[in-house]
């Protein structure tokens, strides 16, 4: 099972970065959505995937090695004895790093353990099928899989991103007697908040990249 996926290396590579493309996506959709930003002015510029992909990848990466490492051990020992629950092991991976990556409550942690059961669902069974599923059957499985893949990715990193935001630093500046936080830029499309008795007001100010001249970092 897992040597047949391995081999297809350009479908791999492709499924890889389609995924990081669509994790950068709603990444930013949950940052945005979190900051007041209004969504129609997300930009997937270079700059953008640049800063994404890395904070993507810090969840990604151990999920897809760890889970990976889970499967290729149960496979090797036939799915036998504890090796039998190897696509639940994956289950709980997929939930204590998505939890450990959102603000901490009882909500998020149902919230992550639902979202780790989604991706248990995307796991292929170990069991073998001795029965050939019909060519409808079989084109309605992989559907319903890939709609609830998709929900699965854009549930996380929407999640992901809106935490992201809640927990990060920004960058202040200030310009006319007045500070601002700088929340996000897309193109020349500047989003900040201005800091009043030292705290964020509610309120987003828009500003265009040429408006900022003479503006001061102060730092964070």
């Amino acid at each position: 099972m897992l040597e047949r996926l391995l081999r297809r290396e350009g479908l791999a590579i492709a499924a890889g970065t389609m995924l990081l493309y669509t994790s950068v996506y709603f990444f930013e959709r949950g940052y945005c959505t979190r900051l007041n930003i209004p969504l129609d002015y997300i930009e997937i510029s270079i700059p953008t995937i640049a800063n994404d992909v890395m904070y993507c990848l810090f969840f990604i990466f151990p999920v897809a090695v760890i889970s990976l490492a889970i499967m290729i051990a149960g496979e090797r020992n036939e799915f036998k004895g504890r090796f039998a629950l190897s696509p639940f092991y994956c289950w709980l991976v997929y939930s204590a790093l998505f939890f450990y990556f959102m603000e901490h409550s009882w909500k998020n942690a149902f919230v992550s353990f639902f979202l780790g059961g989604l991706f248990f669902m995307q796991i292929p069974s170990p069991e073998k099928n001795i029965d050939k599923p019909s060519l409808m059957k079989g084109y309605y499985s992989s559907l319903v899989r890939f709609i609830m893949g998709l929900f699965l990715v854009s549930t996380t990193f929407v999640i992901y991103g809106n935490s992201f935001a809640a927990n990060t630093s920004f960058d202040t500046y200030k310009q006319n007697g007045k500070k601002y936080a700088l929340l996000k830029v897309y193109g020349e499309n500047v989003f900040m908040q201005e800091i009043v008795d030292g705290k964020r007001v509610s309120e987003v100010t828009y500003f265009n990249a040429h408006d900022m001249t003479g503006m001061t970092l102060t730092g964070k």
